[in-house]
């Protein structure tokens, strides 16, 4: 069982969460119904397999945040039926869901049964399973890895018996939390000045074109929150252009998406004149740590890399693609998102309730961008071939204008597009993934 307190990127994803909820969600799509007795055994397998499953997370002044063991606490399953149009519905009520304080475990299990399509060519029946986490568990990959697991363990289970489910892998159920594998030369705590000088440098970088373009479009004070999503998917011929297209410009398929969604936000500025924008986006730590850890057992183990990028009416697309790849490159191998934690004050020192006031202002007053996640090609599940796609979703922070969750499964690219409807209006929203979808389709 885990007991421990929690490194800083997962005290980073806890208080942000504290700020505007940051649970995200992974789901597959497929071709017939499950037996919601046979999720509950998968999950109660899955749950024996990954020890931060079995964890809540406590919050006091003497010892600050830590996991806690929580022996006993089965992951929650909701069982519901939708239509095969309205269930991102749901889904985008999970994105508003926070997890409550102690709550344990921390994820849980959402099935959605779908009615019967009338289309002549339609599947009799479908289903969505998703699966909601708490960021301080589980980054995109882990989370990914998580339901294909669950979906094979469901296509062995084949018997009603209680006693069919598979039995646990016999494998370690932890890992080594993040900061405890940061090589040396990033381990940014012990060096002061060198992080000092990394700093200076990240915020020269920020600065490079000037002032960000004012977006007058999004209401970033608006008090409450409401989770949307926008899909748009790329069948697997359109996906393998895109492919052969960035290869050829000497780039790669997130560096086009991130281009696309920048193109598109300057695109509703309405002017001829050169802008420049924030883009964020997640990296995966795990091959730039010690002995680079697998993404099962499940933890967190990512950080955000933010550059700025000018954009005018004769940008080419995949130029500005080759410019965002170098410069995130560039700022991985420098260190930056080994340094991001550090720069909000959290060390591995205990957290206080009383730090989230600091933390709350840190975090809003964050430049304005927009986000694009992008966990690549997600691996079959060869035991259950009726998975037609598995993607994920996060609703984007107050100041970012859209969080796009980008996967790929069979080929087929997929684009969850999470917007808040109390910041962005369903109009600019659609305007923006309508442009996206343009530049794309090449």
């Amino acid at each position: 069982m885990i007991s421990r307190p929690l490194d800083p990127g997962e005290a980073f994803f806890f208080l942000s969460d504290h700020v505007s909820c940051m649970n995200f969600v992974v789901l597959a799509e497929r071709t017939g119904t499950l037996l919601p007795e046979r999720i509950r055994r998968a999950l109660d397998t899955v749950q024996q397999e990954h020890a931060l499953l079995q964890t809540r997370i406590s919050w006091t002044e003497d010892t600050g945040l830590r996991f806690e063991p929580a022996p006993g606490a089965a992951i929650e399953l909701l069982c519901h039926a939708s239509s095969a149009a309205g269930w991102p519905g749901p889904i985008e009520q999970e994105l508003a869901s926070p997890f409550a304080l102690g709550t344990a475990p921390l994820m849980r299990c959402l099935y959605l049964e779908l009615a019967a399509t009338e289309a002549p060519n339609g599947p009799a029946s479908a289903c969505v399973l998703a699966l909601t986490f708490h960021h301080s568990v589980a980054d995109g990959r882990s989370g990914t890895e998580i339901l294909r697991r669950l979906l094979s363990l469901m296509a062995h289970d084949d018997t009603d018996r209680v006693d069919s489910a598979a039995q646990p892998r016999d494998t370690a159920t932890h890992l080594p939390s993040m900061a405890e594998l940061m090589p040396a030369h990033y381990r940014w705590a012990e060096q002061p000045d060198a992080a000092k000088q990394l700093r200076t440098t990240l915020l020269a970088d920020y600065r490079r074109h000037g002032a960000l373009a004012v977006m007058p479009w999004l209401a970033t004070e608006a008090e409450h929150r409401t989770p949307r999503l926008i899909r748009l998917q790329l069948g697997a011929d359109a996906s393998q252009r895109l492919l052969d297209q960035a290869r050829a410009h000497g780039t790669t398929v997130h560096g086009a998406l991130c281009a696309a969604q920048l193109l598109a936000q300057y695109q509703l500025q309405q002017t001829e004149q050169p802008a420049a924008f924030f883009l964020s986006c997640p990296v995966d730590l795990r091959p730039h740590l010690q002995d680079t850890p697998p993404t099962s057992p499940t933890g967190f183990f990512t950080s955000l890399i933010s550059g700025t990028f000018q954009i005018s009416p004769d940008t080419d697309l995949w130029a500005l693609a080759r410019e965002i790849i170098t410069q995130t490159r560039t700022q991985i191998a420098r260190g930056e998102g080994h340094l991001l934690y550090h720069l909000y004050g959290l060390d591995g020192s205990p957290v206080p309730p009383q730090s989230l006031e600091l933390f709350r202002k840190k975090v809003l007053a964050s430049l304005p961008n927009t986000m694009i996640s992008n966990v690549g090609a997600i691996a079959p599940v060869p035991d259950d071939p009726a998975v037609q796609t598995i993607s994920f979703a996060l609703c984007p922070m107050p100041y970012q204008t859209l969080f796009t969750a980008a996967s790929s499964y069979n080929g087929a690219l997929i684009l969850n597009v999470g917007y808040d409807a109390a910041r962005l209006s369903e109009a600019t929203a659609q305007a923006l993934v309508q442009h996206i979808q343009q530049t794309l389709s090449i």
